[in-house]
């Protein structure tokens, strides 16, 4: 009987040392990954953000707001400057519409 329980307990144990070392990895994982993402480069996130981006959407066109607010989400603000040249290595091009009652409005499409 008491061999029975000792294992018993041994057993649970190893599934408690087990689950915590599961847990170890997985918080350890998702930390590298966080480090990944913050150093990847500017261009690098914005052709991943590009991606998931709806060929619709990219039709209308781009506003350099709205991709500074996803990008914001991965890593801290970037700068505008910075994200207008990043999308010119990628073959976008900025487009100026000065009608409607909104004002100026700047989209970027891709060009070709």
């Amino acid at each position: 009987m008491m061999h029975f329980w000792v294992s018993q307990l041994e057993a649970e144990a190893k599934a408690r040392r087990a689950a915590e070392q599961a847990r170890r990895d997985e918080n350890a994982r998702a930390e590298a990954e966080a480090v990944r993402v913050r150093l990847t480069p500017l261009e690098g996130r914005l052709t991943r953000l590009l991606v998931t981006i709806p060929p619709d959407v990219m039709r209308e066109g781009l506003s350099l707001s709205s991709l500074q607010a996803s990008l914001r989400r991965s890593r801290g603000n970037c700068h505008p400057g910075e994200l207008g040249t990043g999308l010119r290595r990628l073959g976008f091009e900025r487009r100026r519409d000065w009608r409607g009652a909104d004002g100026f409005r700047a989209i970027w499409r891709r060009v070709g």
